[in-house]
């Protein structure tokens, strides 16, 4: 059988069960599931080619289901005010702008896709993995596990039931970081026999840790490794000892930010982090594109890096390093009046001369006009550069490096964990430094810099606190690598703006699917909107693509 006929008939068989589904605010209902296509099943992933072929296809639907524009890529994206675009496109203009208004959960909403794709994207990517984990327990269970038609034919199944359940653990922890609840689906679930029930975000986090803790374990045990030329992480060769580092830092991310608010992001446990992190990954993560952007295709590094049709990088990241006065005064203007201004800062990744402000950063790029949005959605989103660090992938026809983790995000959830558990003040210092200084040419942090406090805004001052001028690194250095990213670091620190959606809802079609009612979140005073707005302190994938609206 054909990958792209078992991928038709899995849709159909798993879109039957993610379409039965309880919102658990209304009674949190057990949901029994009658699986005709159980015997087809078993027929379909009997050949070991098959499943080797759909194990393989798993990390492209953890791509699929975050770094696509359909799926929310650049949504998320001005929703966190990292770039700023005023096109309808994925729901940016309406979901970017403000004030803040509650997200339209309706199946009829033309926008809907940057929440129903990751939903099932996420789902169908799980059920694959899920199949072949099947296909390889039954063969080891019928056989043995030392002599089974997957051995026989020269397959290790360690290595394939690692990057199962490491996929498998991805997608569920893209759920649980988009929605407020979730299904909890592993090979183990019978979806003849199995009740289902939506759990809530926090506990479909634990399950996918629990999850890639498993794929740590097998790759941990095992010796094995995925080249280049196979091609299954695009373009990178990876090791089994490359892969327990690799789930350490996917482990760590997830779990930093699950978290809703401050408070939930305060109770993490931070030594844990650490921990996983100093036994993470010790260069970037950037699989490779070369396939034009046919499957191997990010978002963010197309359309996020094109400031002259499609986005620029918003002032509100980009903003607190002006030195001239320019952001504040922008800040303290009605929204109407919010036009373009030059910056002026020391920090060389954004403007690369100190006397002529046009010169370009080395990571943004000066455009010194209002844009290409129309000035009645809103003059606000306008903004005098574009980020340009990725600027490779844009011109190169979608392929290239595409850095998905790195070691700055890793650094800053160190030194973020460090300051919240009254740790090195020193150690802290050395981090943001690695690229305040090296990249930024700025003036080094200190150790006896104030600390300072989780709720202190974004500044590379000198005279700034060492959360200030972590939240500075971070917002510069990871900007528009991992989908979602500026999204959920300024959930978790109350950075968001007023209204902005903490998560999202079980999206409109399935809700309407068993006859439920619609909920959702958003809005200035609305359930599930974000409570504090930013401010200073003193110191071609799918329709959509096709052009901006």
């Amino acid at each position: 059988m054909k990958p792209e006929d078992i991928n038709q008939m899995k849709r159909i068989v798993f879109y039957t069960l993610v379409g039965l589904l309880s919102l658990s605010a209304a009674g949190c209902q057990d949901l029994a599931v009658e699986n005709n296509n159980a015997p087809d099943r078993k027929v379909a992933f009997a050949q070991p080619g098959d499943v080797v072929n759909l194990v393989k296809g798993t990390f492209a639907d953890y791509w699929l289901s975050i770094q696509n524009c359909g799926n929310g890529a650049m949504f998320f994206s001005t929703l966190a005010d990292e770039n700023s675009s005023s096109w309808a496109n994925w729901g940016m203009r309406d979901m970017s702008s403000e004030p803040r208004i509650a997200w339209d959960n309706s199946s009829t909403y033309s926008r809907a896709a940057s929440t129903r794709e990751p939903w099932f994207d996420s789902y169908r990517g799980i059920s694959n993995a899920n199949d072949a984990l099947q296909a390889i327990a039954r063969a080891e269970e019928e056989e043995s596990v030392e002599n089974n038609i997957f051995t026989r034919e020269g397959y290790d199944t360690a290595r394939l039931k690692a990057f199962a359940k490491m996929n498998q653990g991805l997608m569920h922890g893209t759920l649980s970081l988009i929605f407020d609840q979730a299904f909890i689906v592993d090979e183990t679930v019978d979806l003849e026999n199995d009740a289902l029930e939506l759990r809530s975000y926090m506990e479909v986090n634990q399950e996918a840790i629990r999850m890639l803790e498993e794929a740590r374990a097998i790759a941990q045990a095992g010796s094995f490794s995925f080249t280049a030329t196979e091609d299954w992480i695009w373009g990178l060769d990876v090791t089994s000892d490359d892969m327990v580092k690799l789930l350490n830092s996917f482990i760590a991310r997830l779990t930093v930010q699950v978290a809703r608010d401050e408070s939930e992001r305060a109770a993490v446990n931070w030594s844990e982090v650490m921990s996983r992190i100093d036994a993470g990954i010790t260069e970037d993560f950037s699989p490779i594109g070369d396939d034009d952007g046919t499957t191997e295709w990010d978002c963010l590094k197309f359309y996020g890096q094109n400031g002259t049709t499609w986005s620029r990088a918003d002032y509100r990241t980009i903003g607190p390093a002006d030195e001239s006065g320019g952001y504040d005064a922008w800040l303290a203007k009605p929204l109407g009046e919010r036009l373009v201004f030059d910056i002026a800062t020391a920090d060389r990744r954004i403007v690369g001369d100190a006397t002529d402000l046009t010169v370009d950063g080395s990571d943004f790029q000066y455009q010194g006009n209002n844009g290409p949005f129309p000035a009645a959605r809103g003059v606000y989103h306008y903004s005098s550069h574009n980020h340009k660090r990725y600027q490779y992938y844009n011109l190169g026809n979608s392929n290239g490096a595409m850095p998905h983790m790195i070691m700055a995000e890793m650094d800053m959830y160190k030194a973020e964990a460090l300051l919240r558990t009254n740790g090195s003040t020193s150690v802290v210092a050395d981090l943001i430094n690695k690229t305040r200084v090296s990249r930024g040419m700025l003036n080094p942090a200190s150790a006896t810099d104030s600390p300072g406090s989780s709720t202190d805004a974004q500044s590379h001052m000198d005279s700034a606190s060492l959360w200030a001028k972590l939240k500075h690194e971070r917002r510069i250095e990871t900007f528009q690598t991992w989908a979602g990213l500026a999204y959920y670091d300024d959930r978790g620190l109350g950075d968001l703006v007023t209204g902005t959606p903490i998560h999202f809802p079980v999206p409109g079609r399935e809700l309407e699917t068993l006859g439920l009612q619609s909920y959702t979140f958003g809005g200035v005073g609305g359930t599930g909107g974000a409570p504090i707005a930013y401010q200073r302190d003193d110191y071609r994938q799918d329709s959509d693509n096709v052009r901006p609206r």
